[in-house]
């Protein structure tokens, strides 16, 4: 499909032709909108109603007052045969405008971008080669291409008929109403209400009550219809047309078409031609379409059946093919269709005037004809050399069963889309399977399909689904295929756990282990490292590692296997408290890894993520940190959904204990995302979580406990390593939101699950106690302290230094109270160990109880050197709870602290600091960050994280995104 540029016509009801009239409150509430869009609110305008009740006119008033207003104005539409093409509404209303944008504007694309969005959108031409997609990148990519769009003068997007939309287009409207763009844009949709999905009305429901204004279309009264219909219809027909129609505009419209004034009986002979027909649509209405199809000429009624079945939006050639007729034959035809008010042109293609007009014609033709004007639909399109995926909505309606050459073509159109609309692919592969029969010859094929299929079922969210594909691959899998078997295996085994039955993920792969002829021949290996995978996330690392300890007497591993064995390894030492152990398993992972190529590492990415965690867990967090960016790409690119919400988490530790608390958030907020696109609660539990925990250190109190509230709704409470994760990061919100009453039991409950043998986590552990000593201290009782620094000394391993630095930092603050002088001393010596950007935030901890020890001990100067490096510390993450706990300390001593004025600060744009919007301007002016750091006369640390607050406000992943944003604002 393509687009289509401020077009107005192409509705119902062509303002061209007939009045509109008992629309004005509706009208006066359209105009209200873009008003508000014109100051810079995103909005979301809704028309809902039953079919051809004035929707699409309604639309086309918006887009005319829009345009009035000097506002881009973009329309597409979805259709009713084409629901299994990925984005094609939004493909629809946005290519042929993309194909006018400049070089100059296209340059404010970053190449990632343009190469997410050329897979899409054919006006977007890209000359790096595409690549797996993204989901959830390809909607943020979406996301700011709308805002670059709407930059100038504003932009209305029209999506009509959203409830024909393709599960890629809704969840990409979910994403735009959780994360509105920025600007001045309107996305108007239309709908009937009756056959929205319940993923389109959630998604929908999700938009803020002061964006959204939803306008339910409802018919004309009696007196709208005289209006409308005019004096030189008589009172008695008019009166009829009322009654027969309800009002409806479209109804009325059809009905009054009859030739010489003849309305057919509702159960006319003639309208049982329709029985696929919607049943909303009134028999009478069904048959005066019927009656306006069959008074054209023969050629008409041919050409209106045929380009009905080659698409929403078609071209003269292409129906031609299908009509099996001479070109200039469909050209005289149209004609004929246009005069007859049928379809309507638009440039040098055609479109039926409204969805009802063509889904008449498509009914109206034979089954049989319509299956072979498919195929020759199909077959025009691949003479001009498209893509499996343009084809394959024509394929499943032609090809006949046992078309071995369609089922490669639906399997190929699935590859291309899978990453991008699985739940596409997973239809296609699902006809393809419909089409293959079930015979030796094509078990191998339907078991390829059957993989397939489970992948993109898993990718999609659809996990029931992936398990029983899965298991029925492994049915038909012969016994001698382990290669095959094993995937087979792992696929089911990862379904079951995505849906919370880790236990039944466990007994798919014993059972496969049993039916190997040897349990030490090689094939048996991948077998092993899943099962491994199940026991560390069930809480068994012991039999984690007696896993991976059979997996070393067979005789010989690839190094992709021995790279997994060894990488899964490292968590189980480091529970059973082997810090060494873990720390050499690193150093051999890091060799292993460096020699394997992306193609070997990638199925091992649920392994990688577990690698990541122990690597935080053992204070690596740098490396860790470079780790997960890799291992995360390579995710992303193969489309691998249900690991990154693990992956991302990780990340989001990471940074939120680097003190980069801004882009935790970010990376938070897209884990949150991609774990509700892949719709397993474990997921969203440790999403939800992490995000909560990165709010908590930002000192966003509330929003964090409603991320945490969240994430125990969607967990299952078990000893699974990600559900005691989950409740230990809820406990700690609490702490760290000063509710100490019912934190403090929680998080030594949390605790106690940590020091279970099977999931023992000394990192954690010592988190959790250094947040309730620090809360004890505040509350004026550090001497409730000395127990826990008691647990923590028998914790802490003395191999693992920043341990035994948070484990001093914790009796630093038990003994603040009676010894202030041991308590500056220990903290003091925890500090230095943490200073160093891995651990920003403990750093600045340890330096505010080293600065108020001090000051109790009588060294005030001391104290406030602390206080400031503290204060300063907690500044640059964003740690606004810390930050106000220092500046406290600091007035309480004597010391001045600038406070925030009063009064009204000038706006700047995306909530930016002056100097955030200064940094900003002068990286869009081409500045290094050196440069910006010499001119503004501060360091470049202060820089890196100015720079790194601006990326995470505008939402603009690197520099050159920034002009785009900001372009506009730094104009004016």
């Amino acid at each position: 499909m393509t687009g289509r540029r401020e077009r107005t016509r192409g509705t119902a009801e062509d303002p061209d032709r007939a009045p509109l009239v008992g629309r004005a409150d509706a009208l006066r509430s359209v105009d209200k909108t873009l008003d508000r869009a014109g100051k810079g609110a995103f909005q979301l305008l809704e028309l809902v109603g039953e079919p051809g009740v004035g929707k699409s006119r309604l639309l086309a008033e918006a887009v005319a007052a829009a345009r009035g207003k000097g506002m881009l104005t973009l329309v597409g539409r979805a259709s009713e045969f084409e629901r299994d093409a990925p984005l094609a509404a939004v493909a629809d209303a946005l290519d042929d405008h993309l194909e006018t944008l400049s070089d100059r504007q296209l340059a404010r694309l970053s190449d990632g971008e343009r190469r997410l969005l050329g897979s899409v959108f054919a006006g977007i031409a890209t000359d790096v080669p595409a690549e797996a997609t993204d989901r959830y990148r390809l909607y943020r990519a979406v996301r700011g291409l709308l805002e670059l769009l709407a930059e100038s003068g504003g932009m209305v997007l029209v999506l009509d008929d959203v409830h024909w939309a393709d599960e890629s287009s809704v969840e990409l409207l979910d994403h735009l109403l959780r994360h509105p763009p920025r600007g001045r844009l309107v996305v108007a949709v239309a709908y009937r209400p009756g056959q929205a999905s319940p993923l389109l009305v959630a998604a929908l429901g999700l938009a803020q009550p002061t964006r959204r204004v939803r306008l339910d279309v409802a018919p004309l009264t009696e007196q709208e219809t005289e209006e409308l219909l005019g004096p030189d219809v008589n009172h008695t027909r008019r009166r009829w047309l009322f009654e027969a129609s309800g009002g409806n505009p479209f109804y009325l419209e059809a009905l009054s078409r009859m030739n010489g004034g003849r309305v057919p009986a509702p159960r006319d002979a003639q309208s049982e031609a329709f029985p696929s027909m919607t049943a909303e649509v009134p028999d009478t209405v069904r048959a005066a379409l019927l009656m306006e199809l069959t008074s054209l000429s023969r050629i008409g009624q041919l050409v209106a059946k045929a380009a009905a079945v080659v698409g929403d939006e078609f071209e003269p050639a292409a129906v031609a093919a299908a009509g099996e007729i001479a070109e200039s034959d469909a050209l005289t035809a149209l004609d004929e269709l246009v005069a007859r008010d049928v379809v309507r042109p638009d440039a040098a293609r055609f479109r039926f005037r409204h969805p009802l007009v063509r889904h008449a014609a498509y009914a109206s033709a034979k089954a049989g004809w319509r299956m072979g004007a498919h195929g020759r639909a199909a077959h025009f399109l691949r003479g001009k050399g498209a893509q499996p995926q343009m084809l394959a909505h024509h394929v499943v309606n032609s090809a006949p069963f046992g078309d071995l050459a369609s089922v490669g073509e639906l399997a190929s159109a699935a590859q291309a889309v899978v990453s991008r609309a699985p739940a596409t692919a997973a239809h296609w592969l699902g006809n393809a399977l419909r089409l293959l029969p079930d015979n030796e010859a094509t078990r191998p094929t339907r078991c390829n399909l059957l993989l397939a299929l489970g992948n993109a079922q898993l990718t999609s969210g659809q996990l029931g689904a992936g398990r029983d594909s899965a298991r029925e691959a492994l049915q038909l899998l012969p016994a001698e295929d382990l290669t095959r078997r094993a995937i087979a295996a792992r696929l089911c085994a990862t379904t079951e756990r995505m849906l919370g039955s880790r236990e039944a993920a466990k007994a798919v792969l014993l059972a496969e282990l049993r039916k190997l002829p040897d349990p030490l021949m090689v094939e048996a290996a991948p077998l092993y490292l899943r099962l491994a995978v199940e026991y560390v996330g069930t809480g068994e690392a012991a039999e984690c590692a007696r896993m991976l300890e059979e997996l070393t007497k067979l005789d010989h591993l690839d190094p992709p296997t021995a790279f997994a064995a060894t990488a899964l390894g490292v968590m189980p030492a480091y529970i059973a408290g082997d810090i060494p152990g873990a720390l050499d398993r690193l150093d051999e992972v890091d060799r292993l890894m460096s020699r394997l190529t992306a193609a070997e590492i990638t199925p091992w990415m649920d392994i990688c993520a577990w690698l990541c965690w122990a690597e935080l867990m053992v204070g690596r967090h740098s490396s860790a940190l470079a780790r997960l960016d890799r291992v995360t790409e390579l995710a992303r690119s193969t489309g691998q959904q249900f690991v990154l919400a693990y992956l991302l988490s990780a990340k989001i530790f990471a940074l939120g204990r680097m003190g980069r608390l801004t882009e935790a958030a970010t990376v938070a907020e897209e884990a949150c995302d991609i774990a509700r696109l892949v719709g397993s609660g474990d997921a969203q539990t440790i999403a939800l979580t992490s995000q909560a925990l990165v709010l908590a250190w930002a000192g966003e109190y509330p929003a964090a406990l409603k991320a945490a509230s969240g994430g125990a709704q969607a967990n299952q409470p078990s000893k699974v390593y990600w559900s005691v994760l989950a409740g230990c990061m809820r406990s700690l919100v609490l702490i760290y939101s000063r509710d100490l009453e019912a934190g403090k039991p929680a998080v030594l409950a949390a605790c106690d699950e940590f020091e279970l043998e099977g999931v023992r986590d000394e990192t954690l552990m010592l988190i959790c106690l250094e947040a309730i000593a620090h809360a004890e201290a505040i509350a004026g009782n550090p001497g409730a302290g000395l127990p826990l620094a008691d647990r923590a000394d028998a914790i802490r391993h003395p191999d693992h230094e920043v341990n035994v630095a948070i484990a001093d930092l914790i009796r630093a603050h038990a003994v603040s109270g009676s010894d202030p002088s041991t308590s500056a001393r220990l903290a003091l010596r925890a500090a230095d160990t943490l200073t160093g950007p891995d651990y920003r935030l403990e750093e600045g901890r340890a330096r505010l109880r080293a600065g108020q020890s001090l000051a109790a001990a009588g060294d005030r100067a001391g104290g406030l050197r602390q206080l400031a490096i503290a204060a300063e510390l907690f500044a640059t993450a964003g740690a606004r709870g810390l930050h106000a706990q220092a500046t406290e300390a600091q007035r309480r001593l004597g010391q001045r602290v600038p406070v925030p004025r009063g009064g009204r600060r000038p706006e700047l744009p995306f909530g930016l600091s002056a100097r955030e919007f200064e940094v900003a301007r002068l990286v869009v002016e081409g500045r290094t960050n050196a440069q910006i750091a010499e001119r503004l006369s501060l360091s470049l640390r202060t820089v890196e994280t100015h720079l790194t607050r601006v990326f995470g406000k505008t939402g603009v992943p690197a520099r050159g995104g920034l002009g785009r944003v900001l372009g506009p604002h730094l104009e004016n």
